[in-house]
């Protein structure tokens, strides 16, 4: 099932609940987010407005989290592929304690130098899918990360899956997805332990036996491996990094439920990094920013004055958890821009660096969670929104990041090749998190419903109008429409209301049944220039075939054929090896139909208005 709860139960209680369709775009994509007739331009014209009111006019009535906004610092930036343009999309604010600071830009724009934080885990993961084989991704850890392998084989005749984390069950892929199972942060300075004994050495009044006053009892600070005095990560070597962390126990068993781990991702750096024999900072320059032009971006610290000059610094001022470093860098370390996130962004949803079949395979699920609007990829975490105007489902594939004073999301949208990115930084960790979210549903609640408008909008001046043979003893034609399909209850699309094949009326025959079909795309041109757009005919009723008296069902099985059934249906009825839902429009470079083949009946018909 694709919806949500709420969306769930109305489906159940009515039959005119929503439509899930196809994961493909309704639409083909918008091209046009930024000129004045945009109705995207307009509706991130209402977003700057908002943030005004908040941000710039100092409204004394303003009321709600975003009256807060404005004590962080943030930078909110919009793309596309098929609008380049749209990377000028941008809102930008610096807060007091940034404006103020010591050191670092006192005023952002799109090329502040923010910390990522866990956004970082993206990039990871997108650099293994360019330097890894399949055969790298399903090797178990231990065979790429030395001390691993060294504790499988002290551990195997005497294993306790409940306290022994089995690192050679545990794939790369594994840990990409979170599904590794393993601890979220092993890091020995988070240890409880270890920080109450750190405060009772240093002869703290109220740490004097601080373990025991909360019922646990003593314990050598050895047992959390080499790394358990320094506390710094960035004086901890990977060996010793892997000695402290390999005999923790395990959350879950491998490929059970996805559990959060930063150790994970700074595991799976240093297993690409021993792979490839190269560094991972390397790898990061060479496989990612400068092919894709991210000129700002980087993984070390800055040295220089014109360096520093153009990073953020929040909190204290003096960097704190902004230079972490060494081991940990793959899992939070990166720094980077809004300008470049567009150019990665892009370039991931256009495939600049990978084979298309790649990028798709990557951006999907590998788990669900609880929640039904919430899944997990490698890394994504995918938000599945539901538009209030069209009542369809959109996958929101995001990395969100959350360090200290530091953190963003990624938010890309592969339905509407585009999405937005978000940075933001103050000293008040808490209430960055709460804005950063705050602006972030503004956003996707204004951009989404703005975005299928356009592509509605786009697909009617392209598509709609009749196509007919050039033959003139030939009487073929369709009429391609908007909105005019015969399946009640279901969500606005093209559609076809005229098929006439050799003076046949193909709606009214058995294939049809009198329904006048929606059209959803199932296959978008991957370049420029002319093309050709393919459609898959949706005859769905919403209602379950299988219910006694026409009444649909409401139970879990009942009720899901009558909710989603497209997918099963798909594709069903052929005629000479050719599937009669299948419709191919010729398409010029401005997107606009200029013939259409219905595939069963090969024939090419052309526009005549």
């Amino acid at each position: 099932m694709h919806f949500p709860l709420q969306a769930l139960a109305l489906v159940l209680l009515s039959v005119t609940g929503a439509f899930s369709d196809f994961l493909t775009p309704t639409y083909p994509p918008p091209t046009d987010l930024t000129s004045d007739k945009s109705l995207l331009s307009k509706a991130w014209k209402n977003i700057t407005e908002t943030l005004d009111g908040y941000l710039k006019q100092n409204q004394t009535s303003a009321s709600g989290l975003l009256a807060e906004a404005g004590n962080v610092t943030f930078s909110l930036g919009m793309f596309s592929i098929y609008d380049p343009a749209a990377a000028k999309l941008q809102y930008h604010h610096t807060a007091p304690e940034v404006a103020n600071a010591k050191q670092g830009v006192t005023k952002v724009d799109g090329d502040s130098v923010y910390k990522i934080a866990s956004v970082t885990k993206l990039f990871t993961a997108f650099a293994g899918m360019i330097e890894l084989s399949d055969e790298d991704w399903d090797r178990p850890v231990s065979q790429v990360v030395p001390g691993l392998a060294e504790y499988v084989a002290q551990t195997a005749s005497d294993l306790d899956p409940v306290y022994t984390t089995q690192w050679d069950k545990i794939t790369l892929w594994a840990l990409a997805s979170q599904l590794a199972g393993i601890t979220q942060i092993g890091w020995p300075v988070s240890d409880a332990l270890f920080v109450s004994a750190l405060a009772a050495a240093a002869g703290s009044k109220e740490s004097s036996d601080p373990v025991t006053k909360y019922g646990f009892p003593p314990q050598d600070l050895s047992v959390l491996g080499p790394c358990s005095n320094i506390s710094s990560t960035a004086v901890c070597s990977p060996g010793d990094f892997i000695e402290s962390i390999r005999t923790l126990p395990p959350v879950f068993q491998p490929w059970t439920s996805p559990a959060y781990s930063d150790e994970g991702f700074m595991l799976l750096g240093l297993a690409i990094s021993n792979i490839t024999g190269k560094t991972i900072d390397t790898i990061y320059r060479e496989a990612i920013f400068e092919p894709l032009g991210m000129a700002s971006s980087n993984s070390s610290i800055p040295t220089t004055d014109t360096q520093i000059a153009r990073y953020v610094f929040a909190g204290d001022g003096s960097g704190g958890v902004l230079f972490d470093g060494g081991f940990t860098i793959p899992s939070g370390g990166l720094f980077s821009t809004i300008n470049d996130l567009a150019k990665f962004s892009t370039g991931v949803l256009n495939s600049t660096l990978l084979p298309s079949e790649v990028t798709r395979r990557w951006m999907k699920p590998n788990a669900h969670t609880a929640s039904l609007t919430y899944s997990v990829g490698a890394p994504w975490e995918i938000i599945r929104y539901v538009d209030p105007s069209s009542n369809g489902t959109i996958d929101i594939y995001t990395k969100t990041g959350d360090s200290g004073s530091y953190g963003g999301t990624a938010a890309l949208i592969p339905k509407y090749g585009a999405g937005f990115n978000l940075l933001g930084a103050s000293g008040n960790e808490t209430l960055r998190s709460a804005i950063d979210f705050a602006i972030l549903d503004l956003v996707t609640e204004t951009v989404l419903p703005a975005l299928r408008a356009q592509a509605a909008a786009e697909a009617i001046k392209n598509y709609v109008g009749t196509y007919a043979s050039t033959d003139v003893n030939l009487n073929s034609s369709i009429t391609i429409s908007h909105n005019e399909s015969t399946i009640k209850g279901a969500d606005p699309a093209l559609s076809i209301s005229n098929w006439i094949s050799n003076g046949t009326d193909v709606l009214a025959s058995a294939f049809f049944d009198g329904v006048k079909p929606r059209l959803l795309t199932s296959y978008l041109k991957e370049t420029s220039g002319e093309g050709r757009v393919a459609f898959q005919a949706s005859t769905r009723l919403q209602t379950n075939s299988y219910a006694v008296g026409g009444v649909p069902g409401n139970g879990a099985f009942s009720g899901s054929y009558g909710v989603d059934g497209d997918w099963y249906y798909v594709d069903q009825q052929h005629y000479a090896g050719r599937g009669v839902n299948l419709f191919v429009f010729d398409v010029d470079g401005q997107g606009k139909a200029t013939a259409v083949s219905p595939a069963a009946a090969r024939v090419k018909l052309e526009r005549k208005d």
